[in-house]
């Protein structure tokens, strides 16, 4: 990931980094949902020991920074299959010991379409995601404008090229931002998992700035339904 120097917001506004975690208006559709809970896993079980729960979607991805790499699974869940307008809460934190970074449960929305879901979703969530592609310089303007806009969430991430341009909020100085590497290989589904990994990574204590890239370990897998 290569620092952005083009400028920042401003000063930095003490988010809500798991504002989310009250129960929420159920996003719609369970194949490409507005919005959703996540998890992310630097410790990932074999299959076989699995938690128990039924993502939407799972990628696994491999992280690298200049000195080191090591894997992670992201859950992208979809929504209960209840009826309209209900309401659910986070999936269950993983059941394995604390691995070498913690492991992460956070909310969030697509920026673009989650109005649809109900009102003040976007503006609950830790993570906002812009996934339709732009020229790299829109999307710099989209992640500063997001930021700007929804002060309770940490990480803004919008997909360009090839790569994601990420923006995190810090403790001083404004946020920062920077372009993170991210594997085509998951579709549109690469820029949530882009924007998930990056928030557990910070909140985790580690500097963003760190991450160089993340690469798809298999393909997404789909396994729809509600979790345990």
């Amino acid at each position: 990931m290569t620092a952005d120097v083009s400028g920042g917001v401003g000063a930095d506004v003490s988010g809500g980094v798991g504002a989310g975690r009250a129960a929420v208006r159920r996003p719609a559709g369970p194949d490409e949902p507005d919005a959703a809970w996540a998890t992310v896993c630097f410790s990932p079980p074999a299959l076989a020991r699995d938690d128990g729960t039924r993502p939407a979607r799972s990628a696994s991805a491999v992280w690298r920074t200049a000195a080191a790499r090591g894997p992670v699974l992201v859950r992208l869940y979809g929504s209960f299959p209840t009826a309209a307008h209900g309401r659910y809460g986070p999936p269950p934190p993983c059941r394995h010991a604390p691995g070498r970074l913690p492991c992460d449960v956070h909310l969030w929305a697509d920026a673009d379409r989650s109005r649809r879901s109900g009102p003040g979703l976007v503006d609950c969530a830790d993570v906002l995601v812009s996934p339709a592609p732009l020229p790299l310089p829109a999307a710099r303007g989209r992640v500063r404008e997001l930021l700007a806009r929804h002060p309770g969430c940490l990480a803004a991430v919008s997909s360009s090229g090839t790569g994601c341009v990420v923006g995190v909020r810090t403790g001083a100085g404004g946020p920062w931002y920077g372009r993170l590497a991210c594997d085509g290989a998951w579709g549109r589904a690469a820029p949530r998992v882009a924007a998930s990994v990056v928030h557990a990574w910070t909140v985790a204590g580690r500097p963003p700035d760190a991450l160089r890239s993340l690469a798809a370990a298999g393909p997404p897998v789909r396994a729809y339904g509600r979790y345990a």
